[in-house]
């Protein structure tokens, strides 16, 4: 968990303090919690916070308007149909302890066709790193391609390498939000 802002202040440091790697974690701890609480005295949802500092916790300023952000959004009526198509990507790929290769080639159904072809416009997007409205900027046009996706296409069938493609398309989706937030930590994921 150690951050680069925190090794470059310890290296400012050497002679006078000795900052040591678990120091480092230990002070990047502190820093996120006492920031969990002021995002909370603030007014914000514990579920928001905690999906934010889960990926951006070792960058205060930035975590603060993605907080900001989050919340605009898990107010917005659509969010009731935004957060569970991205729900089913993460369910059904969690658990996989490989992250498998996408290859076009292998996709034979329309729906996994279409839904691969919008994952590659939302990638090929600029966005900058940590913004909440830039994911979702992104994410949102794949939603429909994404229920489609799920209603016609079956992902964990007995084909290896067709299985593994299909996971393969739904983790590059998940993807979509390194960095972002952890929306799996969210009420009514």
């Amino acid at each position: 968990m150690r951050n680069w802002r925190l090794t470059l202040a310890a290296e400012a440091l050497k002679g006078t303090v000795d900052f040591q790697p678990h120091q480092q974690n230990e002070c990047l701890a502190f820093i996120v919690d006492r920031l969990e609480s002021l995002l909370r005295e603030q007014g914000y949802a514990y579920d928001v916070v905690a999906a934010v500092l889960a990926e951006q916790g070792h960058i205060p300023a930035r975590a603060v308007k993605a907080v900001q952000q989050l919340a605009a959004w898990v107010a917005r009526p659509e969010w009731r149909t935004i957060l569970p198509a991205y729900a089913r990507c993460v369910r059904i790929t969690r658990d996989q302890n490989n992250r498998f290769t996408l290859n076009n080639e292998l996709f034979s159904q329309s729906a996994e066709k279409e839904l691969a072809a919008k994952l590659q416009e939302a990638r090929s997007q600029s966005r900058s790193p940590g913004n909440v409205d830039d994911f979702f900027k992104v994410f949102n046009p794949l939603i429909p391609a994404i229920n489609r996706f799920f209603d016609e296409v079956m992902v964990m069938v007995e084909d290896v390498p067709i299985r593994q493609n299909r996971l393969a398309l739904l983790q590059g989706i998940v993807s979509l939000a390194d960095g972002v937030a952890d929306f799996s930590r969210l009420e009514g994921f």
